[in-house]
């Protein structure tokens, strides 16, 4: 931290402090200036006593807010500064109960999958929270749809993998993460060594006007397919037409480089050998939409 930042932060906390035996909402503002400064077990205590003081019961608007937000910070602190993943837990959850279906509890929900699957690799467990979330009103239900898919893919259950993702694309067609869901069809398939499904998936997004970088990682997906096949012309090929628009083009150039010397020290380098490739590979695969 720099110096001019530990000065600002050393003033928000006295000043905070001066303020925390007053109201509700400045005890808040006390214990989040002491996270600022670096205290997080001084913040998390101040939210607890604050917790305590507000009580389980009905509150008004504004108190009610001030416990939610008290709740969250003390679940983010646990889990973001102090590890302590159960506390974090019993927050998130506590917001759950006090705001069933609200906004609050959508966010806390996310929470609490991620908790579960980047802590204790808990696909399942995730899911739950995940789809919850994917099944309500909520604006970030199609990125939860997305994870539901995500997560399906991770514990290799490919054909609810796609089941998941066709949902995202039916129920938010025009959503940006339609394209998303399409490309881990691809990957499902793909991961299932069944490379003609997988193929057509990926080609179904070169074809449509999908987004320059989505394109570009379809075109990406198939030519690893076509590289793991041994039909390295033909990956060489659609790597290049991958680069353009790729978000990470040193990624491309490097598996570019990579296919070069592999075909370089198989020897199939020869004349005509990038014409024939080219030939073959105008061939493409029907698009598919998959499940």
């Amino acid at each position: 931290m720099s110096s001019a930042r530990s000065r600002w932060a050393a003033g928000a906390l006295a000043a905070a402090l001066l303020l925390g035996c007053g109201s509700a909402e400045r005890k808040l503002e006390a214990a989040t200036a002491r996270r600022h400064a670096g205290d997080p077990r001084g913040a998390l205590a101040g939210y607890q006593q604050l917790l305590a003081d507000l009580g389980e019961g009905q509150l008004g608007n504004a108190d009610a807010e001030v416990r939610w937000k008290a709740l969250k910070f003390a679940g983010d602190v646990s889990y973001l500064e102090l590890g302590d993943y159960p506390s974090a837990l019993a927050y998130y959850r506590r917001i759950i109960s006090l705001h069933p279906g609200g906004p609050e509890a959508h966010e806390a929900r996310g929470r609490l999958g991620d908790i579960f699957r980047d802590r204790y690799g808990d696909h399942l467990a995730a899911i739950t929270q995940y789809a919850d979330v994917a099944g309500s009103d909520s604006p970030d239900a199609p990125r939860y749809q997305l994870e539901v898919a995500h997560e399906y893919l991770a514990l290799k259950r490919w054909e609810q993998a796609r089941t998941e993702a066709r949902i995202l694309r039916e129920k938010w067609p025009t959503h940006e993460l339609a394209d998303e869901a399409q490309l881990l069809t691809g990957q499902s398939w793909a991961l299932e060594r069944r490379d003609e499904e997988a193929l057509g998936a990926f080609q179904a997004l070169v074809d449509r006007r999908s987004r320059p970088d989505v394109k570009a990682r379809a075109l990406e997906a198939q030519a690893q397919i076509h590289a793991q096949s041994g039909d390295l012309d033909r990956a060489l090929e659609l790597y290049a037409l991958a680069l353009p628009g790729h978000p990470n083009p040193d990624a491309i150039r490097t598996n570019i480089e990579a296919v070069r010397e592999r075909r370089a020290r198989a020897g199939t380098a020869r004349p005509g050998d990038r014409a024939a490739a080219f030939d073959k590979g105008s061939a493409k695969s029907a698009p598919r939409e998959g499940p």
